[in-house]
């Protein structure tokens, strides 16, 4: 299924009149109501739902884009819509300043992994600065969509080769890790895990032949991704683990390998 089977088009309105967090979340719900999927659903209900996401950490980005969502049991597809606040609403976003732009998703329970693929997928359009700049002079909500559409392809459920290859990546630096981890969840029906690991010298050092080398500085950060994926998808993720690299002073802290799967079977939760 595309993406935009998603988009709300049964709403017309693309400015809000919101002055705060807790009118725009109920503005939302009010038109997120008005689609198909969503018409046997109260719009208390979504607001709260909304409302609770919220709480655990506001989903407000910087540069003034949000992507507000919620999950509910009583619906089996998703919602996509859009609002724009011309003059910025306080959301308690990442870099602190007015928030603009408003993609919000309605998903189903059940479906959370294509939940966060949607999600991935709206956040890479809205990490382009001249993107967002094009998306928010935009005069209408179907302008606004098929503008959207321009800047990739959505289909979340591409029937793809069965050939599956697996990726592990072993990153020694924090500033590396969040940015790799987006990576894999912007693959359809990737399968993700992090393991918490330690360099080998946390063991080495506790030897007597070692121990004087040890202090607090060798203990450093380590996270290791094991990622298994459609191979379609390996050289480009391979890229992009590259150039993630390349901005890094010390390259030397990230490595990856990657092999094909002779076997596999089952799934799991992102």
């Amino acid at each position: 299924m595309k993406l935009e089977h998603y988009f709300n088009v049964k709403t017309t309105k693309l400015q809000t009149s919101a002055t705060n967090k807790q009118e725009l979340l109920m503005e939302i719900a009010k038109e997120a109501k008005m689609s198909e999927t969503l018409k046997h659903v109260e719009t208390d209900q979504l607001f709260k739902k909304l409302s609770e996401r919220e709480a655990i950490g506001s989903t407000g980005f910087s540069n003034g884009i949000a992507i507000p969502h919620c999950s509910l049991d009583t619906i089996t597809d998703f919602v996509i819509g859009v609002l724009i606040s011309n003059d910025g609403i306080d959301f308690q976003s990442a870099d602190g300043k007015p928030t603009k732009l408003f993609m919000y998703i309605i998903a189903p329970a059940k479906q959370r992994n294509k939940h966060i693929r949607i999600l991935s997928e709206i956040s890479k359009v809205l990490r382009v600065p001249s993107q967002v700049e094009n998306l928010l002079s935009q005069n209408s909500v179907q302008n606004f969509f098929k503008t959207f559409c321009e800047y990739g392809t959505w289909d979340v459920s591409k029937e793809l080769p069965k050939d599956y290859s697996q990726i592990t990546v072993h990153i020694q630096e924090s500033e590396a890790f969040e940015n790799i981890l987006e990576i894999f969840t912007e693959i359809q029906n990737c399968y993700v895990s992090v393991i918490e690991a330690h360099n080998a010298g946390k063991y080495l050092y506790s030897l007597p032949l070692f121990s004087q080398f040890m202090n607090e500085s060798n203990k450093g950060f380590h996270r290791v991704i094991i990622a298994v994926m459609n191979t379609v998808y390996v050289n480009n993720s391979i890229r992009a683990i590259n150039e993630v690299t390349e901005k890094l002073k010390d390259k030397s802290k990230v490595m990856i390998t990657t092999h094909a799967l002779s076997y596999y079977s089952g799934s799991i939760n992102i």
